[in-house]
Order: C-alpha cells, then sequence, then structure tokens
C-alpha cells in the first residue's frame, strides 16, 4: 500500500516547519532516514520537486549529523550541493541515507544519498557549522 512505512522506520519528532512538508521517518542505524512522496510534493510533472527533495536533504544531513556527534552540538547548513539524478513518484518511499565524512573542530562535512529501491535519484554534499554546548 502506497502509505505504508516499512518496517523499521519510527516517526520522528520534528521542527514545526516539517509540518508542511510532511512526516519525516528515522531508520535503523545512524543517518538512515525515509519519507512517502506525496501529491502536495510533486511539481508540475508529477515527480517529487526540487525544493523538497532538497528540504529533507537538508533536513536529514542536520539530524543524521548530531546523531552521529552525540555529544549536544546543534548543527546548522553552511552550503548545500544537490545533484538530481532521477525522478522520483508520487507514493515512491524516499530513504536518505546520511553520512559524516569529516568532522573539524567548527565545521562538518557530511554526504548525502536519496533512493527509492535501487534507484538512486539524488546525491548530496553539505557543510555543517558545529555549535557545541557551552559548559
Amino acid at each position: 500500500m502506497a502509505d505504508e512505512v516499512p518496517a523499521g522506520f519510527e516517526p520522528m519528532e520534528m521542527a514545526p516547519f516539517m509540518t508542511f512538508v510532511g512526516p519525516l521517518y528515522r531508520g535503523p542505524g545512524i543517518g538512515r532516514f525515509g519519507m512517502r512522496v506525496l501529491p502536495e510534493h510533486a511539481n508540475t510533472h508529477g515527480k517529487a520537486h526540487g525544493g523538497f527533495l532538497a528540504t529533507v536533504v537538508d533536513v536529514a544531513v542536520s539530524r543524521g549529523t548530531r546523531m552521529s556527534l552525540a555529544d549536544g552540538s546543534t548543527v546548522s547548513t553552511i552550503s548545500m550541493t544537490l545533484d538530481y539524478l532521477e525522478p522520483a513518484d508520487i507514493g515512491a518511499w524516499l530513504e536518505i541515507a546520511a553520512t559524516v565524512d569529516r568532522v573539524g573542530g567548527r565545521t562538518v562535512f557530511t554526504s548525502a544519498r536519496v533512493t527509492v529501491g535501487d534507484l538512486w535519484v539524488a546525491k548530496a554534499s553539505a557543510i555543517l557549522a558545529r555549535h557545541r554546548p557551552r559548559s
């Protein structure tokens, strides 16, 4: 069924902005997320809108990075590059795998891939500013 969530994915508490985008789910392991492409996410061609994909990737790399750091740090996006590889249809289950590639003192370099099954929909790289908790 098109609205089913695959086994192993759980709803996440999200920032208020994400109520406009839709529910993002956390998958098993660190940095794995999923989301269903809904009609409101579509462009005029009936495919996932590029802005929607960029939003989901931005949230996934940020959340995945915070989970990976596990030290109470928050992050904010400095820059992100997103390559669109294939369109995603309405009803498709997107999986986003976010990876921390390198951690510096004040920056974190990340990458992500967006897939529908075995199909690569997009790939991204992002640089995040790291904000450590004050002691």
